[in-house]
């Protein structure tokens, strides 16, 4: 039976192929909006639990976005006063509050900017992933500058080389260069944040306060007491991962609609594909009827040939899926909020059974019809034909 489905099949490449082709790019989108939204979720969740942060202060404006940008080493239009720093270091629910300026610098070279990010030592403590590749730690001098391993490697520059900024107009001298930690610190361009303050002309202005509570159970308190600090807004990171883990799910909740269209159609294109291989087979379904196949024997070879168009299609989407799926995640980062930056694919066995079983009843529900219509089919038909 299997081999004679498969004979059927390849007795009309092109229009099979269609039919395959269309499901496999359906499948393969379904594998990709799933995977990564698994993905996405493992790794924000990953990202947000190691920086040790439960709060952060932001200039007013919304929060979230402000607390995004932040995160991911991105400028902001408004900046906080640097009174904010004192009050947050003198609340007793805080344990490390650290202070940064991040600034967006074009580069010599058209399209790029350069990122800077002035910290001072508390920063340390909220960055268990700062290991040093080569050269110091920390700044040995004000006109130090600690780079992270991407920045290093575009200005090819080792600890101790001289480095200057056109854009800045200031002259530094590499401490150090940063391991590569798959954050956004490979990207910056760290100086202590009184020359960030200087070089930026931004006196007493930060970005945002950085913060870890001594015990976590003291969030709300903390948050009400910090809320109240003029120029700024608590944001905490639960809420926030919570907002955008909302907002993910919805884009996601959309593009799963589009897929299923896409999977609709398939479905119709597999019903189409198999009523029209019935009609053009008439005369030879009702001579296998007249030397004695059954209706069910009739039944299940139309079944099978269903089921291995869309076996084919679900098997080639997933392969597809892992093929171009790297490209997909690149072009989804852009979007989303808060995207890590470790790889976000995670087609699981899960994700890929699913799948698999989605094309199994797509198959069946493709062939209901024209298998019934087959099995229906009269030994007389076979003369009429002739």
């Amino acid at each position: 039976m299997l081999l004679l489905a498969f004979r059927n099949l390849k007795s009309r490449p092109l229009r099979n192929a269609l039919t395959v082709a269309g499901l496999a790019i359906a499948v393969a989108v379904l594998v990709c909006l799933w995977s990564f939204g698994n993905g996405y979720q493992r790794a924000l969740r990953s990202e947000l639990d190691r920086t040790g942060v439960q709060l952060m202060l932001v200039p007013l404006g919304c929060p979230y976005d402000a607390a995004a940008r932040v995160l991911k080493g991105k400028t902001l239009e408004n900046s906080l006063p640097e009174s904010a720093l004192a009050e947050a270091r003198r609340d007793p629910a805080v344990a490390v509050a650290a202070p940064m300026l991040l600034v967006a610098m074009p580069g010599v070279e058209a399209g790029r900017a350069d990122m800077w990010a002035g910290v001072d030592e508390s920063s340390l403590d909220l960055k268990p992933w700062w290991r040093v590749k080569n050269g110091q730690r920390w700044f040995a001098k004000e006109d130090s500058v600690i780079l992270g391993a991407d920045a290093a490697e575009i200005e090819l520059r080792s600890p101790g080389d001289r480095f200057y900024s056109p854009e800045a107009g200031l002259r530094l001298r590499v401490a150090g260069v940063l391991q590569r930690s798959g954050t956004s610190d490979d990207s910056l361009f760290f100086v202590p944040l009184r020359t960030a303050q200087g070089m930026f002309h931004l006196p007493g202005r930060l970005t945002a306060v950085a913060i870890r509570l001594r015990d976590p159970t003291l969030l709300r308190a903390a948050s009400e007491r910090l809320q109240r600090i003029p120029g700024a807004q608590v944001v905490t990171l639960t809420e926030m991962m919570g907002t955008f883990l909302n907002l993910v799910g919805a884009v996601r909740t959309l593009l799963v609609s589009v897929a299923l269209v896409a999977i609709t159609i398939s479905l119709l294109s597999v019903f189409n594909t198999l009523l029209a291989a019935v009609v053009e087979r008439t005369g030879e379904l009702s001579i296998m009827r007249a030397i004695g196949a059954s209706r069910l024997q009739i039944l299940r070879l139309i079944s099978t040939e269903a089921l291995l168009l869309t076996g084919l299609g679900s098997l080639g989407g997933t392969v597809l899926a892992l093929l171009v799926g790297h490209g997909v995640e690149n072009l989804v980062k852009r979007l989303v909020p808060l995207a890590p930056s470790e790889p976000l694919l995670w087609p699981s066995a899960t994700i890929i059974l699913q799948t698999v079983g989605l094309g199994v009843v797509i198959g069946i529900l493709g062939s209901l019809y024209p298998a019934w219509r087959a099995s229906r089919l009269q030994p007389a038909e076979a003369l009429k034909s002739e």
